[in-house]
C-alpha cells in the first residue's frame, strides 16, 4: 500500500522574545486550561484543555504568566504554564538562565542596581544607562555594587575556600517564582535571631536555640527548586520531624580542584532544601543523582506540624522553601545538622543584595529594629552557630566580655572560628 504524505503544519514565527523548547510535552493540571490567541489573557479564545491533556509545546515567552506556546493548524496559540505541570517538571532546565533575563526579573535586578547606585550619589544619566543593560554587563556591575555593601569579614571568610573545601559562590537562587514577575512580591527571611524566630520560637524554634538556622523563601508550593552548584544529591536529615519531606545538595570543589584520576571532588558543604511536603514532584532528583547548577531538582512545599499523639497537619497557609546550609566537618569531627551556617556567606555578593531588598516585602521587620539586648540586628550578624547548649538566646544577658552565648558566633568569630579547622584534604574528601 503506498504511503500517505500528510501536509506540513505551518506555524506563525515566535515573537522576538519567546524562547524555542525542544521536545516538550506537558500536562494539563486540575481545573483545565483556556488557549489563547496570543500570549496575552485579553486576546481571543480559541478553545480549551481539560485536566490531564497532554499537549506539546514548543516555546515560553514570560509575561504576565508563563505563557506556552502550541503548534496550532490555526495560527498562534498560547496556554498559561501556571495550568500544566511545565514548572514541576525537568522541561524547566531549558529555561532556568532565561528566568534571569526576563523582562520582569531584569527590571528587579535593575532596580536594586539603581539603589545601589544612588547609596554612591549616581546621576540621572548613570541611572537611565541601567535600562540598556543586561547580560554579563549588568551581572558585572550588580556584583561591583553589591561587593562594596559585603563586610569585610565575609571575604575573609571566601579567602578561606581552599583551606575548608567550599564551593564556587553560589550563582543561582534555590527558588524561582512562577511567572517571574512574582519575584517583585517574593517575601524573604534571614538567619539566625530574626524577627519570626523571636516571636514563634516557642513553635518552630526551640531546638535551635530560638533562632533561625537558615533563610526562608516565601513561595507557593510547586515553585522550582534550583540546584545552587554542581554536585550530588544526599541522604541529609535536618527537619525535625521525618514526614518534613526535604533534599540535600552536596556540591563539587571548584572545577579546578580534582582528584589524581581527573573527577570532581565533593565539597566540605552541603545545601538543604526543607518543607517540599505537596506535589509528588518535590522530589525530581533522588539520592545519589549528579545534579548540575541551575538543574531543576524538585518543588517547593508546605511543612508538616507533628502533634503530641504523632499525628502530622501539612501547614497549607504557610507554604515556603526553608533552605539551610552546613559545613561537613572541621577535619576531626562530623557537624551532622548540629552547627547552621549563615546561608548568605555562600552566594555571590550580587545575589546577597537581591535577597536582602526581598526582605522589604516581608510584613515583618527581618530581624528586631530595637528593645532586644542586642539592638537592631542585619543580616551578617550571625555567621554560625551550635544548636548544642540548648539554651534559648532571647534569654541571654549580654555582658562586655560575651555579646553572645557560648556556641553562637557573629561574623568576626565565625572567621576566627573557622580558622582552627584542619585543611580540608581535596583528593580525598574530609577527614
Amino acid at each position: 500500500m503506498p504511503r500517505v504524505r500528510r501536509a506540513a503544519v505551518s506555524l506563525p514565527a515566535l515573537p522576538d522574545s519567546a524562547i524555542p523548547l525542544r521536545d516538550v510535552t506537558v500536562t494539563v493540571r486540575p481545573g483545565g486550561t483556556t488557549i489563547f490567541a496570543a500570549p496575552d489573557s485579553r486576546a481571543e479564545t480559541v478553545g480549551e484543555l481539560a485536566t490531564g491533556t497532554p499537549q506539546e509545546v514548543r516555546a515560553v515567552l514570560f509575561g504576565e504568566c508563563t505563557w506556552l506556546g502550541l503548534p496550532w493548524a490555526s495560527g498562534s496559540a498560547w496556554i498559561p504554564g501556571e495550568d500544566t505541570d511545565f514548572a514541576r517538571s525537568p522541561a524547566y532546565n531549558q529555561v532556568v538562565a532565561a528566568w534571569y533575563e526576563s523582562a520582569a526579573v531584569l527590571a528587579f535586578r535593575r532596580a536594586v542596581a539603581a539603589d545601589l547606585l544612588r547609596l554612591r550619589g549616581a546621576d540621572a544619566k548613570q541611572l537611565a544607562r541601567l535600562d540598556t543593560l543586561s547580560g554579563e554587563a549588568l551581572r558585572q556591575l550588580e556584583e561591583t555594587l553589591s561587593r562594596q555593601t559585603m563586610p569585610p569579614a565575609a571575604f575573609q571568610i571566601h579567602d578561606l575556600a581552599a583551606r575548608l573545601g567550599l564551593p564556587a559562590p553560589f550563582e543561582f537562587l534555590p527558588v524561582h517564582p512562577s511567572p517571574p514577575g512574582d519575584v517583585a512580591a517574593l517575601e524573604f527571611q534571614g538567619f539566625g535571631p530574626t524577627t519570626i524566630a523571636f516571636e514563634n520560637w516557642p513553635l518552630f524554634y526551640e531546638r535551635t536555640r530560638g533562632m533561625n538556622p537558615g533563610v526562608d523563601f516565601f513561595v507557593p508550593e510547586g515553585s522550582p527548586l534550583i540546584a545552587v552548584a554542581d554536585g550530588v544529591i544526599v541522604d541529609f536529615r535536618f527537619l525535625a520531624h521525618e514526614q518534613d519531606r526535604s533534599l540535600a545538595l552536596r556540591p563539587y570543589l571548584p572545577d579546578p580542584y580534582r582528584a589524581p584520576d581527573g573527577s570532581r571532588v565533593l565539597s566540605n558543604v552541603i545545601v538543604a532544601y526543607g518543607h517540599l511536603t505537596g506535589d509528588p514532584t518535590a522530589e525530581l532528583a533522588r539520592i545519589g543523582d549528579e545534579v548540575r547548577a541551575g538543574q531543576i531538582i524538585g518543588t517547593s512545599g508546605w511543612p508538616v506540624y507533628v502533634d503530641e499523639d504523632g499525628s502530622v497537619t501539612v501547614q497549607g497557609n504557610n507554604a515556603h522553601l526553608h533552605l539551610e546550609v552546613h559545613l561537613v566537618t572541621d577535619g576531626e569531627r562530623s557537624f551532622g545538622s548540629r552547627q547552621p551556617c549563615n546561608p548568605l556567606l555562600f552566594w555571590s555578593p550580587r545575589l546577597v543584595a537581591l535577597q536582602a531588598r526581598l526582605a522589604a516585602n516581608s510584613v515583618f521587620p527581618p530581624y528586631p529594629p530595637g528593645g532586644q539586648p542586642w539592638g537592631r540586628l542585619g543580616f551578617f550578624t550571625i555567621g554560625c552557630f551550635r544548636t548544642e547548649p540548648e539554651d534559648i538566646v532571647w534569654y541571654y544577658e549580654p555582658s562586655a566580655g560575651a555579646q553572645w552565648p557560648a556556641g553562637v558566633y557573629d561574623l568576626n568569630a565565625t572567621l576566627a572560628y573557622l580558622q582552627t579547622f584542619k585543611p580540608y584534604r581535596v583528593g580525598g574528601g574530609e577527614e
